[in-house]
């Protein structure tokens, strides 16, 4: 079997498990709102993004991609979904709804699964139906288990599913592609951010070092994991990029639990338990192509 790069595979851990504990930094940010965190998120994105594309060299291939019409339009859609999904990440984690986040980026994996099978024309394997069957169960079950329909994991699960799909159309890569998605919605951003000045909101919270620091920090706590995930996704076999992927949702998991004590039933570990097994079916696939595909030693 051939060895893994060191680095990608450390690329991944950053990556993963840097958005597995991502909540707790949301929850600093908490009396700032989510909506304005959320704006600030995308100017400091573009003020973080725009210098590393200029360090890389890549300024003048990002800015020919900007004169493609095409290319606007599929990653004007691609920022919309990424919106949402940022948007619902924040709000979930300052109101107490870590473990429904969990939830969305357990099952993701498995709805690329079924997207790809429904949409795309790919074969689903055995297991992997098994898999997507355990997570709709796993959900169905959820909404019995907390008496309400568990809309913050669905949103987070559709959204980035469906913006791999988006970002699939495209050839930029992913900081090129980042930051495109950030400048067409920067000027949404800015307004919105102007407007609340205007009616007396706090834009930088109590105006503390802490808050400051925070709000300051949002372009780097966006861009350098998805740089760990860009090397990592270069260099790994997708098996292995497969299963590293659920160290965030477990992290999200355990946060959520045992850092800020949110409810956690008998009836939602059952929930959760057929959701797991679909997890584990999904990885014992990966793990048999990868096998299977190794070259003899």
């Amino acid at each position: 079997m051939q060895s893994l790069n060191r680095s990608a595979v450390a690329g991944a851990v950053l990556a993963f498990g840097f958005w597995g504990v991502l909540p707790v930094f949301w929850r600093q940010l908490h009396h700032v709102g989510a909506d304005l965190t959320l704006a600030h998120r995308v100017v400091w994105t573009m003020l973080t993004v725009a210098p590393l594309l200029a360090l890389r060299g890549e300024g003048p291939a990002w800015r020919d991609a900007l004169r493609d019409g095409r290319n606007l339009s599929t990653h004007a859609l691609a920022g919309l979904l990424l919106t949402i999904n940022w948007g619902t990440f924040i709000w979930a984690a300052n109101h107490d709804r870590i473990v429904d986040c969990s939830l969305g980026y357990f099952i993701n994996p498995l709805l690329n699964v079924f997207i790809g099978g429904l949409l795309l024309g790919e074969t689903l394997r055995p297991l992997q139906k098994a898999s997507v069957g355990f997570a709709a169960t796993g959900v169905c079950l959820q909404v019995l288990a907390v008496g309400r329909f568990p809309w913050v994991g669905l949103i987070l699960a559709f959204s980035m599913a469906g913006y791999g799909l988006v970002r699939r159309r495209s050839a930029l890569g992913s900081m090129n592609g980042l930051a495109t998605e950030t400048l067409i919605f920067l000027p949404v951003a800015l307004g919105y951010l102007i407007w609340a000045a205007g009616v007396g909101r706090d834009l930088w919270g109590r105006g503390d070092a802490h808050d400051l620091a925070c709000i300051g920090a949002l372009g780097v706590v966006t861009t350098i994991p998805l740089l760990g995930f860009a090397h990592a996704a270069r260099h790994l076999p997708f098996s292995v990029l497969g299963l590293l992927q659920f160290l965030a949702p477990t992290g999200q998991f355990l946060t959520g639990v045992l850092l800020y004590k949110e409810p956690f039933t008998l009836r939602s570990l059952g929930s959760f338990g057929f959701i797991w097994t679909g997890v584990a079916l999904f990885c014992l696939d990966l793990w048999l192509r990868r096998r299977d595909r190794s070259p003899a030693a």
